[in-house]
């Protein structure tokens, strides 16, 4: 049996770390990418660690073709909110430009399985409750613009390259 390799974007964060429990249970390989900015080396326990960003491309290079990794999960994102309003080019480059960078990085690679962990930050104030997925998005701050930003991106990279992904909300 071959063991698929996936690698986990923010795997040292509280639900990338979950994430990887869950997919060393069922017989992949996470290989935890990680900056530990936000995130905790104590929550890898199930797979490979690597420090580094998402917007280095020559680091994804590498990783890509060391571990032949199949398909990437992203749960990488600043959402301090006091932060957010202050700093928003902080935001914009980690959510946005560094996510388009390892995007461009994993179709050069032909790796074309993508989950985004997007926000319910892009939806707004709600029109209605529940809000469904239908609901209009219209987000009222940084956060939930650079989350909406990553899926329209995605709806792009499916159009031009093929790219399957998946945003949770």
């Amino acid at each position: 049996m071959v063991v698929k390799n996936i690698l986990v974007i923010g795997g040292a964060g509280y639900i990338g770390s979950y994430m990887c429990k869950y997919l060393a249970k069922h017989g992949y390989n996470p290989i935890v990418l990680d900056n530990l900015v936000c995130g905790h080396m104590q929550a890898v326990r199930w797979g490979p660690f690597i420090e580094g960003f998402m917007g280095d491309a020559k680091l994804l290079r590498q990783i890509f073709s060391e571990y032949q990794i199949t398909s990437v999960m992203h749960f990488a994102a600043f959402c301090y909110v006091g932060e957010l309003v202050t700093k928003p080019a902080k935001y914009y480059r980690n959510n946005v430009s560094d996510t388009v960078t390892l995007l461009q990085t994993m179709v050069e690679n032909n790796i074309s399985n993508f989950i985004f962990s997007s926000s319910c930050a892009t939806y707004g104030e709600p029109m209605e409750i529940p809000i469904t997925e239908e609901h209009a998005q219209n987000p009222i701050n940084p956060y939930g613009r650079t989350k909406l930003m990553v899926e329209q991106i995605l709806d792009d990279f499916r159009r031009a390259y093929g790219l399957k992904s998946i945003a949770l909300p």
